[in-house]
């Protein structure tokens, strides 16, 4: 049985870098602001038999994974961003034929798989054709962050948001309107968080630093 990352090189990483995205541990397709989307798949061991795997899409604007990592941007600011601070966030639901378990509820409906009882290249013609069809322009739509902001006001069945709406709001706006434009902003900020502060003094801070650079 072909291994995974045999898989994805044949089947899944051609496309990927066809329609734009990185490549190396993760796929990225990279947006405006330093805004990224991430593309992962997770291997899931529970049947020697089959390969099975959860596929994950991230959204992440740039100044949210410089807030994230506001202790130590200075290194932070060249890693590349990951799935592990999104703003939204989603996972792909495979069609029932590739399916580890068609009939079960999440979240192990989200189980993709080849192997025993699935072709390796049937799992990946369905995964291409979502990806193609689906994902990729949904990661591209939500990298215009005035759909990511109607997102997390208001987020699909399926997106899972990781951010309350005024922070978000603060986060797509903080590196480009001024500084008096932001104080409006920051009225609507939740302040039942441990560190509200601590994040409307940060987004000040970025905002005066992005209004002296141009």
């Amino acid at each position: 049985m072909i291994s995974q990352s045999a898989w994805l090189r044949r089947h899944v990483t051609r496309v990927a870098n066809a329609e734009g995205l990185t490549h190396a541990n993760v796929l990225r397709l990279a947006g405006e602001h330093g805004d990224c989307a991430v593309l992962e798949f997770h291997p899931h061991f529970i049947d020697r038999s089959m390969e099975v795997f959860f596929v994950r899409v991230s959204i992440v604007p740039g100044p949210l994974w410089a807030w994230v990592h506001r202790e130590g941007w200075e290194i932070a600011q060249h890693w590349p961003p990951t799935s592990s601070v999104p703003m939204v966030q989603w996972e792909l639901i495979p069609p029932a034929e590739v399916a580890y378990e068609p009939g079960a509820d999440m979240p192990s409906r989200d189980y993709w798989a080849y192997g025993a009882r699935i072709h390796p290249d049937d799992c990946a013609r369905a995964m291409v054709r979502m990806l193609r069809e689906e994902t990729l322009p949904e990661m591209r739509r939500l990298l215009d962050r005035e759909q990511l902001l109607a997102e997390v006001r208001a987020p699909s069945p399926w997106i899972r948001r990781r951010r309350p709406p005024g922070w978000a709001e603060v986060l797509l706006n903080v590196d480009r309107v001024s500084p008096a434009e932001l104080e409006l902003l920051l009225e609507r900020v939740e302040r039942d968080y441990p560190v509200a502060d601590e994040f409307i003094a940060w987004a000040r801070r970025q905002s005066g630093d992005w209004a002296a650079r141009i």
